[in-house]
């Protein structure tokens, strides 16, 4: 992924454009995060980060890793109870999670990365993580419920 710093300056005063400061969460952090939370965590977090920098092609691209890696989590919960009424063992690689974290940051993050710390320097109001973290862990559980009880209703007895 190519990113492009704004060819006149790289200060953070113009990159904020008219806000106070800008208030961005760390995307390296948001990365680390996704070991964890999974590697959606960390692209909704660079989402909304490109948003914040009016970077609304960067924020377009964001999101559809977004959606792509739900999309893998939808099915992996999915394969084991379609193998099971396949009578097949179907199950997701247990090294996919990590596959798609490395693949979402050489392709998506490391460039946010890289063009937050031109831009600023490091000198960025740091958005807090506590409400973003306890949301992905309370979406994370409706998944496992969701999924738990539609494979309940569609597994024959």
């Amino acid at each position: 992924m190519d990113i492009s710093l704004p060819a006149e300056t790289t200060t953070i005063s113009d990159a904020t454009a008219g806000s106070d400061r800008l208030r961005l969460w760390n995307p390296r952090a948001a990365t680390c995060w996704g070991l964890l939370l999974s590697p959606a965590f960390s692209a909704y977090i660079h989402m909304r980060n490109w948003q914040a920098l009016g970077q609304e092609d960067k924020a377009a691209e964001a999101r559809t890793w977004l959606r792509m890696v739900i999309g893998a989590i939808v099915v992996s919960c999915f394969l084991p109870t379609l193998g099971e009424m396949l009578g097949r063992d179907l199950e997701a690689p247990s090294s996919m999670g990590a596959a798609l974290l490395l693949a979402w940051h050489i392709w998506g993050g490391r460039g946010q990365e890289r063009y937050i710390a031109a831009i600023t320097g490091g000198a960025y109001v740091r958005r807090p993580w506590s409400a973003k973290v306890f949301g992905a862990l309370g979406v994370f559980m409706a998944i496992v419920c969701v999924s738990a009880a539609i494979s309940l209703m569609i597994t024959p007895n």
